[in-house]
């Protein structure tokens, strides 16, 4: 016999004893009775007014399992749903969760219900509306809105995003759950970029898919939080070289953003980069790019490294500029020597192809 089926023992047993377990038991039985659709119309009625009696159970725990049975069942009569959902938390929490025949209409009455719980139930319902997702982020509470946005299987288009990104800009809860879904709107990205942490730009630019400009402006300050936590020189190898293999290993290391590093002076991630690419040590890379007698070796190294032909021009510039101006500006006013090195470079591909238009107006952006 099966014992999760509802059999005579049961009945002699609650007859016998009208214990808080005994009827618990029988409450979860006909529950997952009901929800398999192994009972005749006659005994489908007879367990639904068992559930109206059980749903007015003085003792909790029998509510409880009781709504814990019936959560994953669909189309229960609707007082018998009213009933669960204006219980206490621990009874109609679980409920409101799972259960799938709530309309929009239904849960939207919810989420103007008084108990904060039950509304970060509805905001967690997987296959949540669009529709209910905006009103969410309109009319709730931070705490519910965090929930909606942790909620990936949740229907939220861009207006939703958007409301949420304007209304709580300074909430470090909400922003830190919205950079850590796994696809973000890039309007909503620009708009709390400004306010995010060290690390969790970071991490967005290890985890999403953003424009290049956005892109090389995040690892830009990244790169720059890293300098100026450094007091006895410029630049941390290690902590260059972490930030380098975090990029490479999250496939966002691109040519791209290679080529803008030394534009700007930035040697040492261009030299790591180098080193991850082509997997060429980095005392070799060094050797290779110092050596001013050896452009072939260079060319060979980028070659390796896959960066495109088409801006050797550029880097061969940029690298002659650093062996130039090396030394005329003081370590600590790095961002000096940057726009030294970005002037020099305009000025050697204004009347050539060797940058693109975007990157030239990239740095351009950097000496303005």
């Amino acid at each position: 016999m099966d014992e999760n089926s509802l059999n005579r023992q049961d009945a002699l047993n609650l007859a016998k004893n009208v214990s808080v377990e005994n009827k618990a038991t029988v409450a979860r039985k006909i529950g997952a009775a009901y929800k398999e659709k192994t009972f005749s119309a006659q005994a489908v009625k007879l367990a639904e007014d068992i559930f109206r009696i059980m749903v007015r159970d003085t003792e909790i725990k029998v509510r409880e399992v009781l709504s814990d049975s019936l959560k994953h069942c669909a189309d229960l009569p609707k007082d018998v749903v009213a009933a669960i959902i204006n219980d206490k938390d621990s009874v109609a929490v679980p409920f409101l969760q799972y259960y799938t025949s709530l309309t929009n209409e239904d849960m939207i009455k919810i989420l103007n219900m008084p108990g904060i719980n039950k509304q970060k139930a509805i905001a967690k319902r997987d296959g949540l509306s669009a529709e209910v997702s905006q009103y969410i982020a309109e009319k709730c509470p931070g705490e519910v809105v965090s929930e909606l946005v942790s909620n990936e299987k949740a229907d939220i288009r861009e207006q939703a995003f958007d409301t949420i990104a304007t209304k709580y800009a300074e909430n470090n809860e909400i922003k830190e759950r919205l950079v850590h879904r796994s696809e973000l709107p890039v309007s909503v990205i620009e708009k709390i970029v400004d306010k995010l942490s060290y690390r969790l730009k970071t991490y967005l630019v290890l985890n999403h898919n953003l424009p290049k400009d956005l892109a090389s402006n995040l690892v830009d300050e990244v790169k720059e939080k890293i300098t100026l936590s450094i007091s006895e020189e410029y630049s941390s190898d290690n902590q260059i070289e972490e930030l380098v293999h975090q990029l490479y290993k999250a496939n966002r290391l691109t040519p791209g953003l290679v080529v803008r590093s030394i534009c700007l002076g930035d040697l040492k991630f261009f030299e790591y980069a180098i080193v991850y690419l082509s997997e060429t040590p980095i005392a070799e890379v060094r050797k290779i790019l110092f050596n001013s007698q050896a452009d072939f070796m260079i060319r060979n190294l980028l070659r390796k490294a896959f960066i495109p032909k088409s801006v050797f021009p550029a880097i061969f510039s940029a690298l002659k500029v650093i062996r130039e101006i090396k030394f005329d500006c003081a370590r600590s006013d790095r961002k000096a020597f940057g726009h030294k090195v970005v002037e020099r470079i305009l000025s050697f591909t204004q009347n050539n192809d060797e940058l693109s238009q975007d990157d030239i107006k990239y740095l351009v952006s950097k000496i303005n």
